[in-house]
């Protein structure tokens, strides 16, 4: 179990009790996180926790070895951002809901679809969200929409399905460092990131990921 969640950390994986419940009951325990930070530590990272539901490895340190790493790592997640948050918006319009989605919150294929299939808005919103390049797809009719954003939900590690054969989705602890990004661009009161120059792309970069 070691190795495997030495890899999957240093693969640039979350681990949360729904996407990897096996590793994440692993680091759950004291001496198996020590471990695993020890064998972090030379490679200039950290294990860190995020609200008791995500364990992640973090960069202690930018230099010239990571940076580029760093930086692609930084700018898949700022692709995502806008159509994450699309879709979260979606999704609590639709159940009428006042929280935004949260770790473990169940996303029930069918309920989703009934309401939007009845709310012209939602199905706009659904449409629009496919344009964008997360969910970029050529699918026209409702279901196969919301079923192909739900995927690749999966896919980019912000949902799980415990059964494949069932329609019910579960988000993991990536959802809940997407909600960590924002709190942290919102309270640097900087969200155009497309305006960042190199030199403080790196800085805000630095401070997501140590």
């Amino acid at each position: 179990m070691f190795k495997h969640v030495a890899e999957a950390l240093l693969s640039g994986h979350f681990i949360c009790p729904t996407a990897y419940p096996d590793a994440f009951e692993y680091l759950s325990q004291p001496a198996n996180a020590d471990k695993i930070n020890a064998f972090l530590q030379p490679l200039d990272r950290e294990l860190l926790n995020l609200d008791g539901e995500l364990y992640y490895a973090a960069y202690t340190v930018v230099d010239d070895s990571n940076r580029a790493a760093i930086r692609e790592a930084f700018s898949e997640t700022r692709s995502q951002l806008r159509p994450v948050v699309e879709w979260m918006d979606m999704v609590m319009t639709a159940l009428g809901q006042d929280m935004p989605i949260r770790a473990r919150d169940e996303i029930r294929l069918h309920q989703l679809l009934q309401v939007i299939e009845h709310e012209p808005s939602l199905s706009e919103q659904l449409n629009r969200l496919t344009q964008l390049t997360l969910f970029k797809t050529s699918k026209t009719t409702i279901a196969e929409q919301l079923s192909w954003v739900l995927q690749k939900l999966e896919q980019s590690g912000y949902l799980a399905r415990p059964n494949a054969q069932a329609s019910v989705y579960i988000a993991t602890g990536k959802i809940n460092y997407l909600h960590r990004i924002i709190a942290f661009l919102n309270d640097a009161e900087n969200l155009e990131l497309d305006q960042h120059t190199a030199g403080g792309e790196d800085g805000e970069q630095q401070e997501l990921f140590l």
